[in-house]
Formats: C-alpha cells, structure tokens, sequence
C-alpha cells in the first residue's frame, strides 16, 4: 500500500524515498562528468556542463532530505492507541508544517467541524503557534469557527482523543466534505 500524505509512516517512508532519489540523481551527475572526462582527459567539455546542470535537481533534492531528517514518525504503538481511542475520527499523522517564519512537526491531527485536537511530541515551537498558524489557514479559507488544541502531554491528548471519539459515535457516521477539506488544506501546509 502507497503511504500518502498525512498517514502513519509517512515521514518514515519519504526520508527512504528522497535519501534514493538524491543518491541518484548525483550519482548521475558524477557518471554524466566522469564519461565527458574520460572520452575527453579535461574537464573542458560540454558533459561537465551538463554534469553541472544535473546539480541543480539533486541539489534541490538533498534540501528536502535534510528537512526531513530531524523528524521521526509517530510510533506504531501509539497510531493503534489513537486509532482505538478516536475510531471514525478523520486524522492526519506525521506532518511537518511549514510557515515562512517556522518549520512544526506535529504527531498526529484528529479533525472534526468544530475542533481540531493535535499531539506535538517534539516542543521546539510552542504549541500555540502551532495553534494560531493552523487557525490561520482555516480562516484563509473560510473556516472561521473552528477550535485548535495542541497537546506536548500524550496521556491528556489520549483522554481527550477519547472524548472525542464518543462524541463522534454519538453524531454521524462519516466525516462530511468540510472536514475532509480541512484535512486537505492543513496537509496542503505539511511537507
């Protein structure tokens, strides 16, 4: 199965993919230099040009690599936990936000019309920016009436994942075309 987007194992699984693609894409660059300097014994040729040009995607490449390195995927165990706590939740896992001023990772989203509650393992940006850059966006697209909460403790972020699941068993059964929306434009933000 494809690992999407805003599903457990996303990050994992996008640091093995760009680590190959960047690898590749120089080891091509290298190849395309080295043929031109042997046919030619200089490297004043126009396979050095072409080598040099080849930088420049792997280049870009190798940035999106090493963004992606500090940032680990939520744990497997604790995905099942959510999962079980929040059934019929829309959720998004293993996001990386980014705003022009901040890079922040957040473990896991649980979506609803009216709130969005998160986990935030790692504390670099404080959680109400988190809170605020998340609002923003809704707002950006017409979603003015929609709470965010941001938990750094697991066991309060459960508790309440839990509340909101039987909240959710209690309403509706799928979740309606807003709050996949939602889900999509917050992940639109998310690298």
């Amino acid at each position: 199965m494809k690992i999407t987007k805003g599903m457990p194992g996303y990050i994992r699984d996008q640091k093995k993919k760009r680590i190959l693609i960047t690898i590749l894409l120089f080891g091509i660059s290298i190849a395309v230099f080295l043929t031109g300097y042997l046919t030619t014994h200089t490297r004043n040729n126009l396979l050095t040009i072409v080598a040099i040009l080849g930088c420049l995607p792997a280049a870009r490449s190798a940035v999106g690599m090493i963004m992606l390195l500090p940032y680990r995927s939520f744990e497997e165990e604790k995905v099942r936990e959510v999962e079980t706590a929040a059934a019929g939740i829309l959720s998004a896992y293993d996001m990386v936000l980014t705003s022009s001023e901040k890079v922040m990772p957040v473990d896991v989203l649980l979506i609803s019309r009216h709130l969005i509650c998160g986990y935030v393992s790692r504390t670099k940006v404080p959680p109400a920016e988190v809170e605020a850059y998340l609002v923003r966006i809704l707002k950006e697209n017409h979603y003015d009436k929609v709470t965010v909460k941001i938990f750094t403790d697991y066991d309060s972020f459960l508790k309440r994942a839990e509340s909101f699941g039987e909240t959710k068993q209690k309403s509706e059964g799928q979740p309606d075309r807003a709050v996949r929306e939602m889900r999509r434009l917050i992940l639109t933000a998310a690298v």
